[in-house]
């Protein structure tokens, strides 16, 4: 019986060590210790760096494209509602 119990705490203890919490990750800008093995799929990223202005222009981007994604949702939905209406009103008469 105790032998099972061992072997319990034994895996526990293994599995523990292996969470990645317990590695060093973003720290001080720190990313090359995610991954304790240096694989060739594992590359380091290159983070790209934009000038304010072009910043600003890739946010209004986003912000538009939003707005636009948005306004034909609400569009599409209208447009169903409608037509779930007109079919119950043709439907009860």
């Amino acid at each position: 019986m105790s032998g099972s119990i061992q072997d319990m705490n034994n895996r526990v203890n293994q599995n523990r060590s292996l969470k990645p919490s317990n590695r060093a990750r973003f720290k001080d800008n720190n990313r090359d210790n995610i991954y304790s093995d240096s694989s060739p799929a594992l590359t380091k990223l290159n983070f790209k760096t934009v000038s304010e202005i072009e910043l600003k222009k890739i946010k209004e981007r986003i912000k538009n494209r939003a707005l636009r994604d948005r306004t034909r949702q609400t569009y599409i939905f209208l447009f169903i509602v409608v037509v779930l209406l007109g079919l119950l009103i043709l439907l009860f008469k």
